[in-house]
């Protein structure tokens, strides 16, 4: 991933979640670390679909587990 998305995508997620980008890990896992319920990953896609001009489906939504996950998303559409 570019620094450039990564940064991008760190910022969107400490801002969404309310937490400092260094506690945003790869293997920091989406609902059990970092709390994201329904709502808030409804919310994330959006955000992420916003800043890089991508959709996100339901099932890529669902199978969205870690933070690495979003990195490999990003990777493959922006």
């Amino acid at each position: 991933m570019h620094p450039e998305n990564e940064l991008k995508l760190k910022t969107i997620l400490s801002d969404l979640l309310e937490r400092k980008a260094d506690e945003l890990k790869a293997t920091s896992l989406l609902k059990e670390d970092l709390g994201v319920d329904s709502t808030e990953m409804v919310e994330l896609c959006g955000a992420l679909e916003k800043a890089f001009g991508i959709q996100i489906d339901d099932a890529v939504e669902k199978r969205l587990k870690t933070v690495g996950d979003l990195y490999s998303l990003l990777s493959a559409k922006a």
